[in-house]
């Protein structure tokens, strides 16, 4: 029973006694049967009165939940909208229907409610500190923290001034408690690091810079976030300033001691017995340190957070798999509805106005746009993209509204400022992600780069390109590749080497952001054991020491994503880099016609690329590209390589001369260039076809201009070929050009050749084009790499 020297009784009604607390609160007490014996249950059948209570409820907010998902999915709304929208609805039903309050959630049944919903809300939080890596402190670039602490700043001071401007009429909100300013800026400084990444994961945003700014950013806002909050909740329950000790001291113990006792029974753990006996001990210790935290003056929240972020990564997947449907999809919507009654839209608007209102959303939601505009303007970062990071910078979670409910908890807020934060958040959220979406197009059409082809492209240009890599073997060949491609100090190479590993069964983009993390971990130094293993050769570093050459840079980046939609996030890296060519592994790994493997996921890659690629793609058929030893005569040795480029005319073999071009200028590759003429019956063919006369100028134009340029350079042979067929090409080449490693061909995309006649009939592998298959299932070319080029055309860039 409360206190009846500090509340006022308002009423007592059907066994209820209603009283008013200062804070415009009411409390309810009610009466219980109590037995008298000695049994462990005091109160008479608390299943039997509690269970079908919370079941009810519990299944209306599940259903409310996923309906509203499901309406609002048009609109590409996260989950976290759909549980705002169903807790402001809950709140007035509730508050105004006696038919809920008597049938649905009548006040005994609250115990059992907040009793599963602190449980799902303890788990939730262990999963956060779980899926979070400390490591990635260490990643967090300069422009990323500065951002983070200006959008905490500034949301701070934000939060205060207009919880003090919400509650400046005294006669209104007569005991409005000034900690709740705080509240209000920890909330606004809030950025969901596991919903930004869904966020970001949806508009194919994740992999880019304007991404990765993001996720720093809000990585470095949740934990000062958290911080702040359990120095601000230990605060207020201690009653001295060293209150804060229990769980210093805690959190010093489990980084200490409970981190390296975790360790040892992993370590133990092999079998998969073990393994779930270690999943057993993790869940039983959340709940044990929530316990200790909440003793020491914290909550229980603060434990669950502490023992995820010292938990070690190796058995996360296997944790979540067990714990995070369970406690998204029956523990939390307990959560939304404990929420959803203390939100009271009617309430609120008697204590303010729509105008104070809107002033409140316009600024809560301006701040952070303000400050990550002001600190990308510093850093010479677009306009566009400052504003798209600072909408970014506003995407709220389930912790934002954990820290509110909290400020109620604690008395900091009441019943209209409350719900006045809600509304703030609801508008944050509905606006996310159509806004950066909105702002990421435009700004990539205004800043649309004029290299996305090698044939275009300035001789002293820098030359972007993305190296596509699934498994390590794809490494070696491809290294060599780009080894070869002369790297200059006039034209540099930067190699944004792309390690693809596919999503599977899993679709929570904050799992995709960590597993790139981790990928990024391993796949960083495969690509470095490669290079550092091919020093002499195939290093692509080294190759600034041949006189000539410049060191080409490598970039690691790491995609994961289902490989239906891998090209999405392939195509964004492009446009955010300005690549000039990406280079794909084929999906068939063999010699001629004896293939070995056939991977269709890497086909469904390449296909879409194809496709949706903006600049232009090469499909690499590997087989054991290296360069090797050529006997130069009197007793010289010389690393070496034969490049054959087959040239038949049109747009992809211009490009693909362009690149031959390229990798002429490098000391280790000695190019022919085999022009294919058509005889007379090509030639009749040819004059039925008017668009023949156009590619057949532009085709001379730049055969001659390279010509031109290497008639000083003894490692280019031109030859020219009169051939009728596709047949008289293989033949042609066989018998001239069999001892190549390496073939260069466009794929002849959308150019209608009496030089493919004879071929095509029997090509089943369009990715290729008709010749590039032709020489992969030719025997005088199974032990030959080749390198089949498309290029870039605006039509096909079209959704």
């Amino acid at each position: 029973m409360a206190d009846h020297t500090e509340t006022d009784i308002v009423a007592y009604v059907g066994g209820f006694l209603l009283e008013r607390t200062p804070s415009n609160g009411v409390n309810v007490c009610y009466y219980e049967t109590v037995n008298v014996d000695l049994s462990v249950w005091k109160i008479s059948n608390p299943l039997l009165n509690n269970v079908p209570y919370f079941a009810v409820q519990l299944s209306i907010t599940i259903f409310m939940i996923h309906l509203l998902f499901f309406i609002f999915n048009f609109t590409r709304q996260p989950r976290f909208f759909a549980e705002l929208i169903t807790a402001c609805m809950l709140g007035p039903i509730f508050f105004r229907s006696t038919f809920f309050l008597r049938y649905v959630r009548p006040i005994k049944s609250n115990v059992a409610l907040q009793t599963m919903a602190n449980l799902g809300l303890v788990y939730y939080m262990f999963l956060v500190g779980l899926e979070i890596d400390l490591n990635m402190v260490r990643r967090v670039g300069k422009k990323a923290f500065t951002n983070a602490v200006a959008g905490i700043l500034f949301s701070m001071g934000m939060g205060a001034s207009l919880y003090c401007l919400f509650t400046r009429d005294k006669s209104i909100f007569p005991s409005a408690n000034p900690v709740g300013g705080l509240f209000w800026g920890v909330a606004l400084t809030v950025t969901s690091f596991p919903d930004l990444a869904q966020v970001l994961s949806d508009i194919n945003l994740i992999s880019t810079d304007l991404g990765q700014i993001a996720l720093s950013s809000a990585f470095v806002n949740d934990l000062a976030s958290w911080t702040i909050l359990i120095t601000t909740i230990t605060w207020l329950h201690g009653r001295s300033k060293l209150s804060i000790l229990p769980t210093v001291g805690f959190i010093i113990l489990c980084w200490f001691v409970v981190r390296p006792v975790l360790g040892k029974i992993k370590s133990s753990s092999n079998k998969s017995s073990g393994r779930d006996f270690y999943v057993y001990v993790i869940l039983a210790a959340v709940l044990i340190c929530g316990f200790i935290t909440d003793a020491c003056g914290s909550t229980s929240m603060t434990g669950a957070f502490v023992l995820g972020l010292v938990t070690s990564n190796e058995f996360e997947t296997r944790i979540l798999e067990q714990v995070n449907n369970f406690v998204a999809g029956i523990l939390l919507p307990s959560y939304v509805m404990v929420v959803g009654g203390k939100i009271d839209i009617f309430f609120m608007m008697s204590k303010t106005n729509v105008v104070m209102l809107l002033v409140i959303v316009v600024s809560a939601f301006s701040v952070k746009v303000l400050s990550s505009f002001l600190v990308c303007k510093a850093f010479g970062i677009p306009a566009r993209d400052g504003i798209a990071l600072g909408i970014l910078m506003n995407t709220k979670g389930l912790l934002a509204l954990v820290v509110i409910n909290i400020g109620v908890d604690v008395q900091a807020l009441d019943s209209a400022t409350f719900p006045a934060m809600v509304i703030v958040f609801l508008v944050m959220t509905a606006l996310v992600k159509p806004f950066p979406n909105w702002v990421s197009k435009s700004s990539k059409n205004l800043k649309q780069y004029k290299q996305r082809t090698m044939e275009t492209s300035e001789d002293d240009s820098e030359f972007q390109i993305i190296m596509c890599v699934h498994e390590s073997h794809h490494l070696s060949g491809m290294s060599t590749l780009l080894k070869l491609s002369n790297s200059t100090k006039l034209s540099p190479i930067t190699i944004f080497a792309l390690h693809l590993v596919e999503l599977t069964g899993r679709s929570s983009a904050m799992l995709i952001v960590h597993d790139a993390y981790n990928a990024t971990n391993i796949s960083q130094p495969i690509f470095e054991r490669v290079i550092s293993d091919h020093v002499t050769s195939h290093s692509l570093g080294s190759y600034g020491r041949s006189g000539t050459g410049h060191p080409i840079s490598i970039q690691p980046v790491t995609v994961v994503s289902p490989y239906a939609t891998m090209h999405r996030e392939i195509c964004c890296v492009a446009e955010d880099k300005h690549v000039t060519l990406i280079i794909v592994p084929f999906h068939k790994e063999g010699c001629g016609v004896d293939v070995v493997q056939e991977n269709s996921s890497i086909r469904t890659v390449n296909h879409n690329l194809l496709a949706k690629a903006p600049c232009s793609v090469g499909i690499f058929v590997d087989r054991g590209l290296q360069l090797s030893i050529r006997d130069m005569g009197s007793n010289l040795w010389k690393q070496q390589i034969n490049v054959a480029m087959l040239f038949t005319g049109g747009p992809d073999d211009r490009e693909a001369l362009a690149y031959s071009w390229r990798m002429a200028g490098s000391h280790e590759v000695r190019l022919t260039v085999v022009h294919f003429r058509p005889g007379e019956k090509a030639k009749s063919i040819m004059e039925e076809r008017k668009e023949s006369e156009i590619y057949e100028q532009l085709d001379e134009k730049y055969v001659n201009e390279l010509r031109f340029k290497a008639m000083c350079n003894d490692s280019v042979i031109y030859l020219e070929k009169v051939v009728n067929n596709g047949e008289e090409i293989l033949r042609t080449t066989k018998e001239m050009f069999d001892y190549y490693d390496l073939y260069i061909v466009g794929r002849g995309q959308g150019v209608a050749s009496p030089f493919t006649s004879g071929l095509s009939e029997w090509s089943d592998c369009k990715d290729l084009g008709v010749l590039g298959e032709a020489l992969s299932t030719s025997e005088f070319a199974r032990n030959a790499s080749i390198l089949v080029i498309q290029q870039y055309y605006v039509a096909d860039t079209a959704e």
